[in-house]
């Protein structure tokens, strides 16, 4: 079965949810498709943390994955400082996110990630880092 983009991103969102959950994250999202930030976590004491959840696509050619960091269907606009914390980018080939801190990726509409030139997947720790500084 073929899913379409609405249907990857459902299934994304589930997907980095549950993980969360499994971690001892508190789990909230948002109604509607407006907002830039899917979710939002919460570990107490600390401070919420807003998280964009993408699919990347599979680079067959370069080897490794493209992930828009980007809104909007045909004119494509990057995010801005504010609309969210955390982009987690779920690898449907090896069943694994990678996560980037916004200013990581600030600016950019597209992400080009090679787990073997970048960092690893499942760098679930830049969560917990966020909310300890």
């Amino acid at each position: 079965m073929t899913m379409t983009s609405c249907q990857k991103g459902a299934y994304a969102e589930m997907l980095f949810c549950a993980q969360v959950g499994f971690r001892g994250w508190e789990i909230y999202m948002p109604i509607g498709h407006a907002q830039t930030a899917d979710v939002c976590i919460f570990k107490p004491p600390c401070r919420p943390v807003t998280v964009q959840v993408k699919t990347a696509s599979i680079d067959h050619e370069r080897g490794g994955y493209g992930v828009m960091a980007s809104r909007g269907k045909r004119a494509k606009t990057a995010y801005a400082v504010g609309d969210f914390d955390i982009l987690a980018a779920w690898l449907p080939d090896i069943e694994e996110f990678v996560l980037w801190r916004f200013d990581e990726i600030c600016e950019r509409k597209r992400i080009r990630y090679s787990p073997k030139r970048h960092r690893a997947p499942s760098n679930w720790h830049l969560l917990e880092e966020l909310i300890t500084t």
